[in-house]
């Protein structure tokens, strides 16, 4: 990149104003407590560099006004070549006019703005192409105006995320795992406990009222994991959750409704294709059974809603992605993405299983002979990592062996990987009604007070739920598999009774106070690389043959 790029990307009237405070106030702008930081590489011409150089180093020897006797006498100690620069370029003058124009309500604007082409130089220097956010070939007056208008709006932050959605684009798997960082545990804890008395610790709404007051809701950082069998509607509750906490306009009780989330959402596909995800989406919100839709059934009532749930679809901050053959990395990719690209927080994965990609990819890691459970394992540990680094909430499930229909309902009852549970925040299993519940569903009628009129449909059996009083709880909801819609019924616990105590929440518009934020954060990355490690240490002692990974070598 040539010099005559880089000298371009500054601002020297910005200039004024910050020399003007360094020599009137260098307390204000150079103490640690000032919350400045300028450095040299801040003024890319020798002028300006020689001069922010000499009144940092007067100021760090004590001087409290700088002034050009101090500047000259500093530069004639042994600096002959910069005082050469200093003078050629009219220091002197240049230091006198700029003390008469100190104008302290100013110095944020220009400082930012000073700030902000010294990232763009670095961004150039390291080979980053920065024209889309200021182009140093505009030549039109009105151009350049409108370019100049766009740039005053930008902060530094606005900046490194779009020049990091550039980047994303062409990483996938030579991301580098970050080491976690640590400190003292009573670190920030007055700050955690003023935040906690501010507002409730709730996430996102889920469908389920009594799933909110188990759970606290979609919680930014948290790993969410109810598993079903197939044909119980694991996924379409899935959406339905990411899709509650996005949808800003909703058909309910015969009216359009306005739902005042603010959740921004993506919900990633492994196995269902395009249609079978955005039809059911459209017929959640316009509360129209998608088998009217496929057997083209429509009222004209319905048609009118559906074709209102379409706009109201385009307008809802959520994200699909299809990932048919992936492994970890694409997971994370995918992300890492669209939290850059579109600030989504809470994302639907749909769901942890195996793939012959994931086996060839811990098989070029070195990892021979891996099992099913293995895999899973290694899986829950990397969405629970993607969960903190991103500062997102991950809901998931899993598919089910047989054991369920013994009355299995805990973690036993998940297919391949029991050992996952130890990664997720909430597991729980969500399965149709089997002979026993209809059964027990008879039994309660008979002595409770239930007050409605809908058959139950499914039942949420909470086993795991880390921070939270409610475990061991089964949620009888009535769930439409062809709307989306869940219906909070009544709870009991594993032994079947009714618990009075508990009552659905539904957040209104929900203000998460992330627990984690400005606080401990322990070294997780690193434990669970090791964790990862200890793992295909395991599978590599194995000397089955039958193993799925023996297809990718070893």
């Amino acid at each position: 990149m040539s010099n005559k790029t880089l000298l371009a990307l500054q601002d020297k009237f910005a200039y004024i104003p910050i020399f003007a405070r360094l020599l009137n106030e260098p307390d204000e702008v150079l103490s640690l407590s000032s919350g400045y930081k300028l450095t040299p590489n801040d003024f890319p011409e020798r002028f300006h560099k020689i001069l922010f150089t000499t009144i940092n180093e007067l100021y760090h020897e004590g001087v409290s006004k700088i002034g050009k006797f101090e500047i000259n006498a500093y530069l004639l100690k042994g600096f002959t070549n910069q005082h050469r620069i200093y003078k050629d370029n009219g220091g002197d003058e240049y230091v006198d006019r700029v003390m008469e124009l100190n104008e302290p309500d100013n110095f944020d604007y220009h400082y930012n703005r000073v700030k902000k082409f010294s990232l763009l130089r670095h961004y150039t220097e390291v080979g980053i192409d920065i024209s889309d956010i200021y182009d140093v070939d505009v030549f039109e007056l009105k151009d350049e105006e409108e370019q100049s208008e766009r740039f005053n709006k930008l902060t530094i932050v606005d900046i490194v995320k779009h020049i990091d959605s550039k980047i994303i684009d062409i990483k996938s798997e030579f991301l580098i795992e970050k080491e976690g960082v640590g400190s003292h545990l009573s670190e920030n804890i007055r700050d955690i406990f003023f935040k906690k008395t501010l507002a409730l610790s709730y996430g996102a709404n889920l469908t389920s009222g009594y799933l909110n007051t188990a759970s606290r809701g979609a919680r930014l950082r948290k790993l969410y994991c109810i598993s079903g069998n197939s044909g119980s509607g694991k996924t379409r509750s899935l959406l339905a959750h990411i899709l509650n906490m996005c949808v800003t306009d909703i058909y309910t009780d015969g009216k359009w409704v306005k739902t005042n989330n603010k959740g921004r959402g993506l919900f990633i596909s492994t196995e269902l294709e395009e249609e079978e995800i955005k039809i059911p989406a459209v017929c959640f919100i316009a509360d129209v059974e998608e088998e009217k839709v496929h057997n083209n059934d429509l009222t004209d009532d319905e048609i009118k809603r559906l074709k209102h749930a379409f706009k109201v679809l385009e307008q809802t901050p959520v994200w699909f992605e299809e990932l048919f053959d992936f492994d970890d990395d694409d997971i994370e990719h995918e992300i890492e993405k669209h939290v850059n690209k579109n600030g989504v927080q809470y994302i639907g994965f749909d769901y942890m299983h195996s793939t012959l990609k994931m086996f060839d990819s811990l098989a070029k890691q070195g990892a021979r002979n891996l099992q099913e459970h293995q895999v899973l394992r290694i899986m829950s540990i990397r969405l629970k990592n993607i969960c903190n680094r991103y500062n997102v909430w991950i809901g998931t499930s899993t598919q089910l062996n047989d054991t369920w229909k013994q009355g299995a309902l805990d973690q036993s009852a998940l297919e391949g990987s029991k050992s996952i549970v130890n990664k997720l925040d909430l597991g729980a299993i969500q399965i149709p009604l089997t002979t026993q519940d209809e059964a027990l569903f008879d039994e309660i009628k008979k002595t409770a007070n239930l007050g409605f009129h809908l058959q139950p449909t499914h039942t949420i059996n909470i086993y795991k739920n880390r921070g939270n009083k409610w475990k061991l709880i089964r949620i009888w909801v009535h769930f439409n598999l062809g709307t989306l819609r869940m219906t909070d019924l009544f709870v009991t616990n594993y032994k079947g009774e009714v618990i009075s105590d508990i009552t659905p929440t539904m957040v209104e518009q929900f203000l998460e106070v992330d627990e984690n934020e400005e606080t401990v954060v322990f070294n997780i990355y690193a434990e669970d690389k090791e964790e990862i490690m200890a793992i295909i240490k395991e599978a590599n002692s194995y000397q089955d043959e039958g193993c799925i990974g023996d297809l990718f070598g070893g």
